[in-house]
């Protein structure tokens, strides 16, 4: 007996076995050792619970999930933010309490704007000009108008940039501007990019153009994250010109891809001081991702005759406090007659829902356009759930039938139009870096109201409950993907 258990086979398992037992105790404690972690953090009690579940019941999954989607803060990129903003407060000229075209502090309406103010670095200012673009086409031919005007330098950064014939488009002028001498800047994300080949670099590179990928991470743990991810939509122009907005490059964004069809979203072109708070939003990401800080002019974004008055608002995980997610429950809690929401997702917070209901209570005029078809199939059956909830019962859903829709914007009352890249779900609230226009001027309010009205008329409204007349195993699965809603 003795001699047969040193058999190499029999060795062979006993070490296996060992190992395997040593192996699911370090995971296990592993699990404990996260799980802890997570209570000690500053999550939601949502997201608490459903990782600690996790972590603890099912550490073999949660754990290398936890690697890849846990983590909600990270200071490198804190540290390399509060270095770049010290070297803007040092070449800003004007104050960078109150920049040229500023507010002063005693002319703001403290219920609508102290508080947004609080969130933002570059303040509210007056003196700025912007345009509205409701399409793919107009948004990119207004985009390359601007890029062929460059004299000095382009700042290009997207989440998402195809190497189809509209990026070869815009890869085409690129070139051409950093062959005339134009500083070029071009900056995606890693998930977003990820279909880029490295000769695509390459070629950009080749013709003077300086390019870098945004990665959540400098180290290799970093690197294999899927959250963080840089969300923003920015294009600038010698700092005196700007555009923002839900549009990536691709050809589906021009309403041709024949799964989408016609795709609908929202962009603007702004000129005026508040280009200098989306100029930083770029800064910040682009020395977090090179350690390069490059020469910009503070001094072009100068007042415009429109003088509308506008705040920028870029957000992410990095920020001190939920910024986004307070600075949206705060315009929803100004509405009191009008509210209304384009989103292209719907998987809302407890805050959210809380701040909907309220308005409901007040009177208000409550919409919210949703797509008729999706893009995310995880992120659309969730959202039957929360539309079904009966807390939002008074909220009247709308389904776009035209084609996809994929607008970011918020109209509050007729005075406040909010336009960006931020999605009415946690990804875009807490998990991703994000970028927002908050608006008030009547020209742009009105503009804003006659569009929504037009696609509401190109819609057709949900009923109460969408999830009853939905078969059991539909609704079961819209029941059970909702407890991911933390981390869509």
């Amino acid at each position: 007996m003795f001699i047969g258990n040193l058999l190499p086979e029999n060795l062979l398992s006993g070490i296996w076995d060992v190992g395997l037992a040593i192996f699911l105790v370090i995971v296990q404690v592993t699990g404990f050792v996260l799980a802890a972690r997570v209570v000690l953090g500053d999550r939601s009690t949502h997201g608490t619970i459903a990782w600690v579940l996790s972590l603890v019941l099912l550490p073999l999954l949660a754990v290398p999930a936890y690697a890849l989607l846990g983590r909600n803060r990270f200071l490198s990129y804190v540290r390399a933010r509060r270095r770049i903003d010290e070297q803007f407060e040092l070449n800003y000229a004007p104050s960078v309490q109150h920049a040229q075209g500023g507010v002063p502090p005693g002319e703001l309406a403290y219920d609508k704007w102290k508080i947004l103010e609080s969130l933002t670095k570059v303040p509210l200012s007056r003196g700025n000009a912007l345009s509205y673009y409701f399409s793919g086409p107009e948004t990119f031919d207004s985009i390359a108008e601007g890029l062929e005007g460059a004299r000095r330098y382009i700042l290009f950064q997207l989440l998402i940039f195809r190497d189809d014939a509209l990026g070869k488009r815009f890869v085409e002028i690129l070139k051409r501007k950093a062959r005339e001498g134009v500083q070029v800047r071009f900056l995606i994300d890693a998930i977003g990019g990820r279909k880029l080949k490295p000769a695509f670099f390459r070629e950009l590179e080749a013709a003077g153009i300086e390019t870098a990928i945004f990665l959540p991470g400098r180290t290799i743990r970093g690197r294999l994250r899927v959250n963080f991810r840089n969300h923003r939509k920015v294009v600038v122009v010698d700092g005196r010109e700007a555009w923002l907005g839900g549009n990536n490059i691709g050809t589906e964004y021009t309403g041709t891809h024949p799964r989408f069809g016609p795709w609908r979203d929202t962009h603007v072109s702004i000129r005026g001081p508040v280009v200098n708070a989306i100029q930083l939003a770029f800064l910040e990401d682009w020395f977090w991702v090179t350690r390069d800080l490059p020469e910009i002019d503070w001094k072009a974004a100068t007042p415009q005759s429109q003088d509308a008055r506008a705040l920028c608002l870029a957000t992410g995980p990095a920020d001190p406090a939920d910024n986004c997610i307070l600075a949206y429950v705060h315009m929803i809690n100004q509405a009191r007659e009008r509210l209304w929401i384009h989103t292209p997702y719907f998987v809302p917070s407890e805050e959210i829902i809380v701040a909907l209901q309220l308005a409901t209570l007040r009177g208000v005029d409550v919409r919210v356009l949703l797509p008729q078809g999706f893009d995310k199939w995880i992120v659309w059956i969730s959202s039957f759930y929360f539309r079904s909830l009966p807390q939002l019962r008074q909220v009247r859903f709308f389904r776009y039938k035209k084609g996809f829709f994929h607008s970011k914007m918020l109209l509050v009352d007729n005075e406040l139009v909010s336009v960006g890249t931020v999605n009415f779900d946690n990804r875009s609230f807490r998990i991703n870096f994000e970028i927002t226009l908050i608006l008030d001027d009547n020209r742009l309010v009105s503009e804003c109201r006659d569009q929504m009205n037009k696609d509401f008329a190109e819609a057709v409204e949900d009923p109460d409950d969408p999830l009853a007349s939905r078969g059991l195993l539909f609704r079961l699965a819209a029941r059970s993907l909702r407890l991911l809603s933390p981390l869509l």
